[in-house]
């Protein structure tokens, strides 16, 4: 297993990504902190952490409050010492579903509070940690979960778009800064991830059609648009982030990757 003996901590733990992640992570050998606003789904997740023969460790907190964060960075220590290996940023807000010119600015304070200075608060809470451990053993690895929706622009997602492309700017800029200490920083940018939450909104874009649009009808049309015809489950898209937590990936910093089924494909040079 690549990761035996490593400690992950994954934020944002839900039944969808964050779940995903730290089962791919656990089945690699890692132990995985899990944290969450809430205890709403985290012990089911933890069962199956444990299940697969890791250690599971639930936090509790809001990335969106610094003081929560060094609390939360503390408790962590207090649980798995003072090293962490890897760190995935996967909690998030979706933001404001509006135009610009009718939107409540005031409003969009939430997603930037939570997809930028919270990812970036928390990662800075448990710096120390991720320092230690890369001076122990030369690694230690940032995974932000980033979106497609900076590279793909739609109507109406300027909220969340922004709080994201801000976020994709500092990565960067983190595996520059980082990088000396050992520490590799780098982004998945999934598009649609199939699930539950996929197909209700699906279900009322069908409704907002009429005339008995259904949701496969919905999801043909964003498939179709894809190189491999089809949307991607939260449990294939952890697979980017395992790689980029495990060795293979431990000449790789400072990139954004598509995680997408060829939804949005880079340009060429």
């Amino acid at each position: 297993m690549m990761l035996e003996g490593k400690v992950a901590v994954v934020t944002g733990i839900g039944p969808g990504m964050g779940r995903d992640i730290s089962l791919g992570l656990a089945r690699e050998g890692a132990d995985v902190v899990l944290v969450a606003r809430s205890d709403k789904v985290v012990p089911s997740v933890a069962a199956e952490v444990e299940a697969l023969g890791r250690r599971a460790f639930p936090v509790y907190g809001n990335i969106a409050k610094a003081e929560e964060c060094e609390r939360m960075a503390t408790e962590i220590a207090a649980a798995v010492g003072d090293k962490v290996d890897i760190l995935v940023n996967s909690a998030f807000h979706g933001g404001q579903h509006e135009r610009f010119e009718d939107a409540d600015l005031s409003k969009w304070h939430r997603p930037m509070d939570v997809n930028y200075f919270g990812t970036l608060q928390f990662t800075q809470a448990v710096l120390p940690a991720l320092k230690a451990a890369a001076a122990d053993c030369g690694d230690a690895r940032i995974v932000n979960i980033n979106t497609m929706s900076v590279q793909l622009l739609e109507e109406n997602a300027g909220s969340y778009a922004g709080s994201k492309a801000a976020i994709g700017a500092v990565t960067k800029t983190l595996a520059r800064e980082l990088g000396p200490y050992g520490i590799r920083v780098n982004s998945v940018h999934p598009g649609y991830i199939w699930g539950d939450s996929v197909k209700i909104y699906f279900e009322w874009q069908a409704s907002e059609r009429g005339e008995g649009a259904t949701w496969e009808e919905v999801y043909d049309e964003r498939a179709s648009e894809t190189c491999l015809g089809y949307l991607p489950h939260s449990s294939e898209i952890s697979g980017a982030v395992v790689f980029y937590a495990s060795p293979l990936a431990k000449c790789v910093t400072g990139t954004a990757l598509p995680v997408n089924a060829g939804h949005w494909v880079a340009p060429a040079g």
